[in-house]
């Protein structure tokens, strides 16, 4: 009876809770790469340019 109350795959509410825990760790990470690459984005954002630097000129020679 209790069989039919209850289901019969009920999940004790340990492994639920270690799912759980798995999944939000899994987040944790993935969340983790993206603020990284972010970071890594806006460093290179914030680098100055090279390119964009006036060249030395040599003066010219006699």
């Amino acid at each position: 009876m209790s069989k039919a109350l209850f289901g019969t795959h009920a999940l004790p509410p340990a492994v639920q809770l270690l799912d759980e825990v798995q999944r939000l760790r899994a987040r944790v990470a993935e969340l983790e790469e993206a603020l990284a690459a972010a970071e890594a984005a806006a460093a290179e954002n914030s680098a100055p340019e090279v390119a964009d630097a006036d060249p030395v000129r040599a003066p010219a020679g006699p």
